[in-house]
């Protein structure tokens, strides 16, 4: 695989991945099974930015409704409006 090849990979994963945060933030799909595939692409893309690990940390601790110790889909929206801001 040429860098280009390399660089066409990456876009695609960060346009995917772009696109499944819009549908967590529209309301589309607001399943944990999304919220995982969020989280992981995440740590995919940036496994060294901090701000980014804290995004993980708190998809990693979302179920739809919450909870003790949980956080629901409305604080997932409202810091992935954030995330969404830096990925453009």
């Amino acid at each position: 695989m040429n860098r280009f090849e390399a660089n066409d990979i990456a876009l695609a994963r960060r346009m995917e991945l772009t696109e499944r945060i819009k549908r967590f933030i529209d309301g589309a799909d607001v399943s944990v099974e999304s919220a995982r595939l969020i989280e992981a692409g995440l740590d995919d893309a940036f496994p060294d930015n901090d701000w980014i690990a804290d995004k993980v940390l708190m998809l990693a601790s979302y179920r739809p409704g919450g909870g003790p110790s949980l956080v629901d889909e409305h604080q997932v929206r409202a810091g992935l409006e954030k995330v969404l801001l830096r990925l453009r």
